[in-house]
């Protein structure tokens, strides 16, 4: 027999409120989660995805950033570079060095939130149809 987290905090604040008089506010935030569930689960896949298309854009940025210091290194190695063109293969180096592992960061949170709420999600799915 499963228990769904639904279930559980329904039995939790049944107990509870047999216990104590003053768990009404507590009853009416449940029932407004219970009635709001299918949406929080929508808006939390949505949100879950958010990291996976974040991630994605941040390391093909990082990308674009790494070529362009490329091409400002390469330029200030063939000597003919401005001062701004050593402004920009400094910062597009140092930007780079910063986006990817925050690239990288962002695709595991998507992993990591995605395994963790894959149960909920699929719940969800199969209310849905």
């Amino acid at each position: 027999m499963k228990i769904y987290l639904i279930d559980y905090l329904l039995m939790v604040v049944e107990i509870m409120a047999d216990g104590d008089e003053e768990l009404p506010e507590l009853k009416a935030v449940y029932d407004e989660l219970w009635s709001d569930a299918r949406t929080m689960i929508k808006d939390m896949r949505r949100s879950i995805f958010v990291y996976l298309f974040t991630g994605f854009i941040t390391l093909v940025f990082s990308l674009i950033i790494i070529g362009t210091a490329i091409s400002d290194w390469n330029k200030i190695i063939s000597g003919s570079a401005s001062t701004l063109t050593y402004f920009y293969a400094v910062a597009g180096t140092l930007g780079a060095v910063f986006y990817v592992p925050f690239g990288v960061a962002l695709l595991y949170w998507y992993n990591k939130l995605r395994n963790r709420y894959a149960r909920l999600i699929r719940l969800e799915k199969t209310i849905e149809d």
